[in-house]
């Protein structure tokens, strides 16, 4: 048999660490989602994205509730002159596995940090997250996982990533004067097999100097052991409840010696709307952004914003919004921001999400993020403020509504003889909490919805 061999040259070096993904709404054939690893990116660096934005992507941008910034309207012809570009600011894409019909191709996406890591206190849990995007992203022992692996750590005393429904979720803690982390594992609220499930307490401290080969040995077990069977049961959920938390304890201590058994350890809300004070004296304050909604030219004021009022830097959110740190005057930076930006106060505004249901195809008229946007003016119109909305284009539920206050997932109804866009109800959820929503009413258009929903918040 003849050995045939091919010189990759410089297009190796952007295997397995870019790709496309694929739309199917508004024209869009193709979007690309840059990973932010931990959320945190300098004014210099977003001033170009907003040019990638505006050379590659109509000029649009959008935050998503994994901190990265998705564009939309890639020409695929022009990959690798995008990527060349991104490879030059040092960033990578996730590997969006749509085009594969199997069990494969899975990656690490972009591993979610607490956008105050390090300002609201000192313990800093991004550089584990830094470090181990890093190792992960394209390391060709870890980009054909069964399906993709989501990882989320916090450090603030509270839950502010949703650390349940991740496939791993560090809840950072201090045991007896050392600091570490409680992981929760098996968390995945899409409809693959077996459904929607919260993450698991596994019960076991790790302390920081092992996060790295914790963390490691997780992933090859998911990497060797998920099922690949098929596609809708390769995530890593299926593992967890197939083996069972005392299972999976003992094969990872099998890999990197014992660990500390802890107990009564709960999540507990935790939020950094609004600004506060840091451990240095200076401030953050974070700008809602509803549905992480942006363009070119506010990713451009942003930036310059952040040079003006702080040190250059800004922190993405899980819930689409932009933090800034290090401000030396918050009130001077609002007033600032409100050229541009129309800031309203209220958990409505800051931890409501929604997906983009609108470029997926999955939805027609009333998208998720124009959903989201109506539900918002009924708020307004009632006087409701301290509620969190999650809006969903399809079951695979990118907008978190099966841990939603009040949630929207898209389904397609018949009314009156026509198929219409509509959406089914589900409320009670709380991430938090670890506590699923349920069906509240089903099948109804986006007009019932907005009635409903009104008279939900009226009670």
């Amino acid at each position: 048999m003849m050995e045939i061999k091919i010189e990759l040259g410089e297009i190796g070096k952007f295997i397995g660490k870019y790709s496309l993904g694929r739309d199917n709404g508004n024209g869009s054939l193709h979007f690309l989602r840059i990973k932010i690893p931990a959320g945190q990116i300098t004014s210099d660096k977003l001033r170009e994205i907003a040019k990638l934005s505006r050379k590659y992507g109509r000029g649009y941008a959008e935050i998503t509730d994994r901190q990265d910034i998705q564009l939309h309207w890639i020409d695929s012809e022009k990959a690798l002159e995008i990527f060349e570009e991104l490879y030059s600011l040092g960033y990578t894409t996730d590997l969006c596995g749509q085009g594969f019909s199997g069990a494969c191709y899975g990656d690490v996406r972009n591993i979610v940090s607490c956008p105050l890591s390090g300002k609201i206190s000192d313990f800093d849990v991004a550089k584990h997250a830094k470090e181990l995007t890093e190792f992960f992203s394209g390391n060709p022992e870890f980009i054909d996982l069964p399906r993709k692996f989501k990882i989320a750590f916090t450090g603030c005393g509270g839950d502010c990533v949703r650390l349940g429904i991740n496939d791993l979720g560090m809840y950072g803690v201090e045991l007896d004067g050392r600091r570490g982390f409680v992981p929760f594992v098996g968390g995945s609220i899409g409809a693959s097999h077996p459904g929607p499930t919260l993450a698991k307490n596994l019960g076991v401290f790790v302390p920081e100097e092992k996060v790295f080969e914790f963390v490691k040995a997780v992933v090859e077990i998911h990497r060797d052991h998920s099922s690949r069977e098929s596609k809708a049961k390769a995530r890593f959920k299926n593992l967890v409840n197939s083996w069972g938390i005392e299972k999976l304890r003992s094969v990872i201590e099998e890999k990197i010696g014992k660990l500390e058994r802890v107990e009564g350890i709960e999540l507990r809300h935790a939020d950094h709307n609004g600004s506060g004070e840091q451990v240095n004296g200076l401030y953050y304050y974070t700008l809602p952004i509803i549905g992480g909604v942006l363009n070119a030219e506010k990713l451009e004021f942003i930036a310059d914003m952040a040079d003006k009022h702080g040190e250059g830097e800004v922190r993405l959110t899980p819930q689409q919004n932009v933090t800034f740190v290090d401000v030396k005057d918050v009130e001077k930076l609002r007033r600032d921001l409100e050229k541009t930006f129309e800031i309203r106060e209220g958990q409505v505004y800051y931890n409501s999400i929604a997906c983009a249901s609108n470029f997926c195809g999955k939805t027609r008229d009333v998208h998720a993020k124009d959903l989201l946007r109506k539900l918002i003016e009924v708020c307004e119109r009632k006087g409701v403020k301290d509620i969190r909305i999650n809006v969903s284009g399809c079951h695979n539920d990118c907008g978190c509504v099966n841990v939603a206050e009040f949630g929207f997932i898209a389904r397609m109804v018949r009314k009156n003889g026509k198929v219409v866009q509509g959406y089914d109800i589900y409320i009670g959820g709380d991430f938090a909490k670890l506590k699923m929503s349920k069906p509240y009413k089903t099948g109804l258009t986006a007009e019932e919805v907005i009635e409903e929903f009104e008279k939900l918040i009226s009670r």
